[in-house]
């Protein structure tokens, strides 16, 4: 019997060891913008401007997940938008179940994205996916034969960073730093009427940051990916951040690379002379703790405004942030008037 009792208890060991190890790796690897569907219904009825009556889907970087971008195409068509589904967003790298990064040929994902830009019928166009890959795209677009078309919306966030950061810095279009498709299956219904504030240019709730370095402010905004940002300014894509509120967030980083990245920036001026600064969520990248010591240090030697606690990132407390619209901040509290 005693025998028996120690073979099993060796078991439950070995299997409670077994799960915890399991678990962390399972985790690590789970695709960031896809978040948690449970909390709710999502209904984006409504949602975007009443003059967006089709939406263009590309896919600017990595492959997207076929189940979760659908579910959010489905959204999107149940909510009453016509959807076109660009044909390359699914062309399905070889490789791809090994490294969920891999993305199709740039050339067929820069046809779908000018294809979408030239079709007078979109009104926005809503990137499946981050990942990898949009700057290769960004490369590769023929800017010169495309049509400015300030009144069309581009949403994504993540690599997408690096698609908004263009579309500001050449004065195309009007991006958005919000949900990609993959994302909107999993954004907290609470934040949705929020988001439709934004879009329909109306005042947000106000929001109380946490300070770093307090002060009041107001701007137009610039919102990104902190090492999308960093690209970026190497690539010298000439992204204008004087007089801008710039929205930072992060994932799957760590404490060394957060301090060296936002070094870099501060280096090579990305925050001479702007507003102010906003953090939003930094995620899967280590101690809290000690993150929250390096932004507030770093926070220090910035001498201009400085928060953090904005729901932007990848989470389901996601707000869309418009470059187009001004952000205010006063005795801290955000409000985009």
């Amino acid at each position: 019997m005693k025998q028996i009792f120690s073979l099993l208890s060796l078991l439950f060991v070995f299997s409670l060891a077994f799960t915890c190890a399991a678990a962390p790796a399972a985790s690590a690897n789970a695709d960031p913008e896809i978040l948690s569907t449970k909390g709710g219904k999502r209904n984006y009825t409504g949602v975007f401007p009443a003059k967006v009556k089709t939406i263009a889907v590309i896919t600017p970087g990595s492959y997207p997940n076929p189940k979760t971008a659908n579910s959010g195409i489905r959204l999107l068509r149940k909510a009453g938008y016509k959807v076109k589904v660009f044909p390359n967003v699914f062309v399905k790298p070889a490789g791809v179940e090994k490294n969920r990064y891999l993305s199709s040929p740039v050339a067929v994902r820069v046809k779908d994205f000018e294809a979408a830009w030239n079709d007078p019928e979109i009104d926005m166009i809503i990137c499946a996916r981050g990942g990898i890959g949009t700057e290769d795209l960004v490369a590769n677009v023929n800017w010169a034969k495309l049509p400015r078309r300030p009144e069309l919306y581009v949403q994504g966030y993540s690599d997408v960073t690096m698609l908004l950061s263009a579309l500001s810095a050449k004065g195309y279009g009007r991006p958005i730093a919000g949900a990609n498709i993959t994302s909107l299956p999993g954004l907290a219904p609470a934040i949705i009427p929020e988001m439709k504030k934004m879009y329909h240019g109306q005042p947000t709730k106000p929001l109380k940051l946490t300070a770093l370095v307090p002060g009041d402010c107001s701007g137009k905004v610039i919102a990104g990916l902190l090492s999308r940002l960093v690209r970026v300014t190497k690539a010298n894509y000439g992204l204008e951040t004087k007089g801008k509120i710039l929205f930072i967030e992060c994932v799957k980083s760590s404490p060394e690379r957060i301090q060296s990245d936002l070094d870099f920036l501060l280096k090579n001026k990305f925050f001479d002379g702007a507003a102010g600064v906003v953090f939003g969520h930094f995620l899967r990248s280590g101690d809290k703790v000690v993150i929250d010591k390096i932004l507030k240090e770093f926070s220090a030697k910035l001498k201009i405004p400085v928060y953090k606690g904005y729901p932007f990132g990848h989470h389901s407390q996601h707000m869309a942030i418009d470059f187009a619209r001004t952000a205010t901040i006063k005795n801290g509290v955000i409000v985009f008037p």
